[in-house]
């Protein structure tokens, strides 16, 4: 399987960006597991022994899902916001003051969880379920339509027709109907297409880019483009998906080098933990006075029902 040339991709370098909203869920499975695997095959030895160690197995693909699995988990509810960032329509860029009070979104996540994944003063248990949370989040945060508007939940009320007879809405078709129209259910094949088809000056850009707010906004950019090509009768077939596929395929690169590269710069000093998987804690809540966090915000995010 080969994917579709990157030249075709729409670039963000330099993008204006945009609105956002918020969303109901991320990519699907697919797309998690795409991010996952192409996020293995660029980790250092030593962040993969630290993985394996939190994991018991460096399977990034699996990992990745466990956010998805434990939302119908009522001890989780916590974490529902976090999946998102959202900001009013007539906004211009994410405002971390306003659109992320006290980190309770998914950019503030991305750098909680990181820092508690290599506290080795935290339970195990502790630890190992932030590394999971981050792993999700930042494969998230490169869906573009979590990065969307909260009026119409990141465009889960966006009904759509996708390919002549399929009854979807917006949020839907870029998490998984795009990525299987490519896919075929064969998710490791595209996977290793993405790899193989990667330029090295755009990875250079996404590994020298690490700032989740950043990511954010190449999302938000992108969601704009979405909502503006998006066909008056909200029919979309081939035409559309020919066009939007490349852009779907960049950003799930882009989250595995991104991914990879988090993971290898939280992992670099990283030494073995004192054994302590006595203290179990699962699930808690991670602490949101961190020194890697930023002070209590103004305002909170918009919520999705």
């Amino acid at each position: 399987m080969k994917s579709r040339a990157f030249s075709k991709w729409i670039p963000w370098v330099g993008l204006i960006t945009v609105t956002l909203g918020s969303h109901a869920d991320a990519w699907g499975e697919e797309g998690h597991q795409i991010v996952g695997a192409i996020a293995m095959t660029r980790l250092t030895p030593q962040t993969r022994a630290a993985i394996i160690e939190l994991l018991g197995n460096d399977d990034l693909a699996k990992a990745g899902l466990w956010a998805d699995q434990i939302r119908g988990d009522s001890k989780y509810d916590w974490a529902k916001p976090l999946h998102y960032v959202n900001a009013p329509r007539n906004e211009n860029s994410i405002v971390l003051e306003r659109d992320c009070a006290k980190g309770e979104c998914v950019v503030g996540a991305i750098t909680r969880f990181l820092a508690v994944a290599t506290d080795s003063t935290k339970p195990i248990e502790e630890r190992r379920e932030a590394l999971k949370f981050a792993i999700h989040f930042i494969g998230d945060l490169h869906q573009p339509l979590h990065a969307g508007y909260a009026d119409d939940m990141g465009g889960n009320r966006i009904q759509v027709i996708a390919f002549g007879d399929k009854k979807t809405n917006l949020h839907a078709l870029w998490d998984t109907v795009l990525i299987y129209r490519k896919s075929q259910g064969d998710w490791r094949g595209l996977a290793k297409a993405l790899e193989t088809d990667m330029p090295a000056k755009e990875v250079a850009q996404w590994e020298g880019n690490l700032d989740p707010l950043a990511w954010g906004n190449e999302s938000r950019a992108i969601t704009r483009v979405i909502y503006n090509e998006l066909p008056a009768d909200a029919k979309v077939g081939e035409q559309y998906y020919e066009s939007n596929f490349p852009t779907v395929a960049r950003r799930l690169a882009a989250g595995g080098v991104r991914l990879a590269a988090a993971l290898n710069k939280t992992f670099a000093a990283y030494k073995p933990a004192v054994k302590n998987d006595d203290r179990a804690v699962s699930p808690v809540r991670p602490s949101t006075d961190s020194p890697a966090e930023k002070p209590a915000q103004k305002a909170a995010p918009v919520s999705v029902p």
